[in-house]
């Protein structure tokens, strides 16, 4: 696994590498006179800025994550926003430069089979420098924008997070059930980036639902076992009016590769919320009830396993213990995807996270939100109903890429009507 994410670090630093040469390409073009200086002014900072490549190309995720929690967390969010804008930039050049490349290697190789003579230089077209020069400055505000843009995205990341509203349906023999309110909070990543200061924000819009229940729906910690004791001051601070509920993230099995899974799940369970995996609970008001059930997160190769259940018998598993009375029946998965196999089975409510939204949002085209996870994900922004059963995917309070660009970080709030 180490190798794994020398080789992402090596892909990542080749990219800033080949972006960092195309500016200086850019900048010579443009300022012919004093390229050395202006590409010294730049190199400098975009080299200390983009550390977070080179730390994970030598020393694996461990080498970045010691050096990402030693630093200052507004640093450590300002490296990620430039390394954010890296990508955009060298990106959109590999994608704008690439049909041309190709094309002007096919012409050079027909001339060379041909045996074509190029022209002297006073057949070839005369350039005019200073209208290159002005079209090289004027290019410079592209990676000018896209620097704006990830220093604004990474400030909308710390904005207080809002707080959705959602309303589910009960039948009206459940009429006790109606006005009560459940809270989600989803992919916290306590440890990236999210010191306690940030957490008793999120904490104080929580408590400010005044929910009956408040529910956390996986990655409330990042990648450590250090950053349990945060996580449970975090869940110790909730005061729902009557019950704290968890799923397990894959994050959380990530941080079992430090420590012992069985750990984790105990450390959990030890705060004042109720870690339920593959579990359900009758949840009593007066006279009536509802069903609050959670799956825990699909197996996958890189992640230590607490068993093999698969999705579909993970929702049996919760199905075995679930009432066929009538009452709400809402169900906690971190991971959307679980939908397509949830959606086939009595479930009227399924509350998930894991994609952060996409952090990019440019709108949506009815069930397609447009953002940079929709090549991957079909679930993975808000609302969504497949024949009544209905989904919702939290944006996320946290991340570990602390950049959003029209998609906040989220709270949550469901009222049973």
């Amino acid at each position: 696994m180490m190798v794994v994410f020398n080789i992402i670090g090596f892909l990542v630093t080749l990219l800033n590498v080949l972006t960092f040469l195309a500016l200086r390409r850019r900048i010579k073009l443009a300022f012919p006179r004093h390229s050395g200086w202006v590409t010294l002014g730049l190199g400098i900072p975009f080299w200390v800025m983009l550390h977070p490549g080179l730390f994970l190309m030598f020393g694996g995720i461990s080498g970045l994550m010691a050096v990402r929690d030693d630093s200052p967390i507004w640093f450590g969010i300002a490296a990620m926003a430039c390394q954010f804008a890296a990508w955009v930039y060298g990106g959109g050049l590999l994608i704008k430069g690439t049909p041309g490349a190709l094309t002007g290697g096919v012409r050079k190789l027909r001339r060379m089979l041909q045996r074509e003579k190029v022209g002297s230089a006073a057949e070839q077209r005369l350039v005019d420098e200073g209208r290159r020069r002005l079209l090289a400055k004027a290019a410079l505000t592209v990676p000018g924008a896209i620097i704006a843009t990830a220093a604004g995205g990474a400030l909308a990341s710390r904005v207080t997070p809002r707080v959705t509203r959602l309303q589910l349906p009960v039948r009206r023999e459940f009429t006790q059930l109606r006005g009560m309110t459940i809270a989600q909070v989803s992919d916290v990543h306590v440890g990236s980036y999210m010191g306690w200061d940030r957490l008793a924000e999120i904490l104080g819009v929580m408590n400010s639902t005044n929910a009956d229940w408040f529910v956390i729906t996986g990655d409330l910690i990042d990648n450590d076992v250090a950053q349990l004791e945060l996580a449970q001051r975090f869940i110790n601070g909730m005061k729902p009016k009557r019950q704290t509920f968890m799923s397990m993230g894959n994050h959380e099995y990530i941080a079992a590769r430090t420590g012992d899974t069985q750990g984790i799940i105990a450390a959990l369970k030890d705060s004042q919320a109720t870690l339920l995996i593959d579990e359900a609970e009758k949840l009593s008001v007066g006279g009536a009830h509802l069903w609050l059930g959670a799956i825990d997160h699909p197996p996958q190769m890189t992640l230590p396993r607490l068993h093999e259940r698969s999705t579909e018998q993970s929702v049996q598993q919760v199905l075995g213990q679930v009432g066929d009375d009538g009452a709400p029946r809402i169900l906690l998965s971190h991971h959307p995807r679980a939908f397509h196999v949830i959606r086939e089975h009595p479930f009227d409510l399924t509350l998930s996270g894991h994609t952060h939204g996409g952090q990019i949002k440019l709108g949506r085209i009815g069930d397609y939100a447009l953002t940079p996870v929709l090549p991957f994900e079909h679930y993975h922004n808000g609302f969504y109903e497949h024949n009544g059963r209905r989904l919702y995917v939290n944006s996320g309070a946290g991340g570990w890429m602390p950049v959003r660009i029209n998609c906040p970080p989220e709270i949550t709030l469901v009222e049973l009507v």
